[in-house]
């Protein structure tokens, strides 16, 4: 966690001390909420592969995630459409812990994938 608040310039001292979370009401430091939404963003290029684009991304956070949680990532295809020759495929997302039955995000995408021309 300390690697992401340097990378995102996001060092508030509840991502990574554990007495400054406690005396804050909380169990102990907790992950960033930008780095469930970059989780996310790399879930879907991962899967549709790096010719594709992230269109958009919307997503809200509804619980906090603590280190050692295990995450569970997942993503629906709802639609696909083809718009001004491009192929756009939109996706239900959400994020849970493995562990305990708790929605930690969920949100939606819109991927556009490239498009295969047929020569002449």
């Amino acid at each position: 966690m300390i690697a992401y608040a340097g990378a995102t310039w996001d060092f508030h001292r509840l991502h990574y001390d554990p007495e400054y979370a406690r005396a804050q009401g909380l169990a102990g430091p907790i992950a960033d909420g930008q780095m469930i939404g970059a989780l996310l963003a790399k879930m879907l290029v991962d899967w549709a592969g790096p010719d594709a684009f992230l269109k958009k991304l919307s997503y809200r956070l509804r619980s906090m995630v603590l280190p050692g949680d295990r995450l569970m990532f997942r993503g629906v295809v709802t639609e696909t459409k083809l718009e001004e020759g491009r192929t756009l495929v939109f996706c239900e997302l959400d994020v849970s812990k493995q562990d305990v039955p708790a929605i930690v995000a969920s949100g939606s995408a819109v991927v556009e994938l490239p498009s295969r021309r047929i020569a002449p």
